[in-house]
């Protein structure tokens, strides 16, 4: 016979009630020095939480429909390699294709439409000779991915200038049997040090952008009805996981206030930004938590990093561990089982509501400051980012940011000068650019360069 409890036997605890229990138990301790902690956005962690701590909004994030992510693999359009292997990713799990695709590299492109498969082309530096080729070259399969304004920010000039740029994508809009969307970068952001405050504030006002250029042309309005935020998850789990909530959140109450659905796909890989070069198979281990922060936050696409990205060129061994870490997530952890498996955390939801809130406030201030665009041209961003990403290097520099395997823990013998293929490090590119472009950068890029100086010696 089963038995059931009844719960109405045990009282009900005031978050009062537990607090004065833990400061019982501390025997004199501090609460707050003990037990919680600041992120570097300024949210204080408590070591519990109850339903006291959710939003008070009517809506909540966990208002959010179910979702079923997909398998992703990420490649380069230019990479013959990664085109060759592409067909045993697909027999072996991959659902859907996110590919990189710069003017310059589209001879891979007739090979890719052959496939069978959903893909995602991101397109970068988009003018009127390269669109005429993804007119003539994509499928119905195919949806393509643009964003000016990510041209602009990462490389800190337009394709060709601003009214030229959204004229071609208008263009490609009306084109009959293209499938397009417009895009928002914020993975950029992220790999460039922003807080995750920032990443939110910034992913927005770079859609506000869009928003407000639809209603200039009206062709562009087609490509808002469904926009894709590609965003990059960190390693704190569980902030990661709500900000991929907040962010959907936030979309749908910008969207709908001019006049859209509020829909949105997300992409989602692991950051490059905590990679490391020594040690490289803690990679693995990162990458592993960063998916399943993807998953847990409601992404539709989640692609894997493999754990060499930095050194190696493609290779089937890399990609097929990367590959096959989600679909562990998938049939033996089954993150595919469970609707929304975050929904009911006090804790994940005082993120979510906190993250949202925090974000909404920075966007209202680039917002009153002219916008994103002015504010990108004027340095703004870059300089708030850059300060971001300072702060944390310093952290990282004095140990307060731990790198297993490199600031912490380092295997002094492990080396790597021999079988680099591929340059790990940011190289810079002397060219005249309209404004300072936004550059991602690795925490422990000081500390590789100064192991592999050591290693020549």
């Amino acid at each position: 016979m089963k038995n059931t409890i009844d719960f109405s036997e045990f009282p009900q605890i005031s978050d009062k009630a537990w607090k004065q229990q833990i400061q019982v138990d501390l025997k004199g301790g501090d609460y707050n020095e003990l037990l919680t902690w600041t992120s570097p956005e300024g949210i204080v962690v408590k070591p519990f939480y109850s339903a006291e701590d959710l939003p008070v909004s009517d809506k909540k994030s966990a208002d959010f429909p179910k979702r079923e992510w997909r398998i992703g693999y990420a490649l380069d359009a230019s990479s013959s390699k990664a085109i060759s292997l592409i067909e045993n990713h697909l027999e072996n799990g991959v659902e859907t294709l996110w590919v990189q695709i710069h003017g310059e590299n589209v001879e891979n492109l007739p090979r890719l439409t052959n496939l069978d498969v959903p893909q995602f082309w991101d397109v970068f530096a988009l003018d009127q000779k390269f669109a005429d080729v993804l007119k003539a070259t994509a499928t119905s399969a195919t949806q393509i991915l643009v964003d000016p304004i990510h041209t602009l920010a990462k490389s800190g000039n337009w394709a060709v200038d601003e009214k030229m740029d959204f004229e071609v994508v208008g263009t490609l809009a009306r084109q009959e049997g293209i499938v397009a969307a417009l895009s928002i970068h914020a993975n950029l952001y992220q790999n460039a040090g922003a807080n995750r405050i920032q990443e939110l504030a910034y992913a927005l006002a770079h859609a506000s952008a869009y928003l407000e250029k639809a209603d200039e042309d009206n062709g562009l309005k087609s490509l808002l009805e469904e926009p894709v935020f590609l965003i990059s998850t960190g390693s704190e789990y569980f902030f990661e996981i709500a900000k991929i909530r907040a962010l959907r959140h936030l979309w749908e109450l910008l969207a709908q206030a001019y006049g859209f659905s509020g829909k949105c796909k997300i992409i989602a890989s692991p950051t490059l930004r905590n990679k490391t070069l020594y040690d490289y198979n803690t990679n693995m281990l990162r990458t592993t938590t960063e998916s399943m922060a993807g998953i847990l936050g409601g992404a539709d696409l989640i692609c894997n990093l493999p754990y060499d990205a930095l050194y190696h060129n493609e290779n089937d061994f890399a990609a097929r561990i990367a590959r096959n870490q989600l679909l562990l997530l998938r049939h033996e952890s089954y993150f595919s089982s469970v609707s929304n498996p975050a929904d009911g955390s006090y804790y994940i939801e005082s993120l979510t509501d906190q993250l949202g809130q925090k974000a909404l406030e920075l966007f209202k201030t680039i917002e009153k400051g002219g916008g994103f665009l002015s504010q990108l041209q004027a340095h703004t961003i870059q300089k708030k980012i850059i300060e971001s990403a300072e702060k944390e290097q310093k952290a990282f520099d004095k140990g307060g940011r731990i790198l297993v395997g490199t600031n912490k823990y380092p295997n002094t013998e492990d080396r790597m000068q021999e079988i680099l293929e591929k340059n790990p490090f940011r190289t810079m590119r002397k060219v005249q650019t309209r404004i300072a472009p936004i550059l991602a950068k690795r925490l422990s890029e000081s500390n590789e360069r100064k192991r592999l100086e050591d290693e020549q010696r």
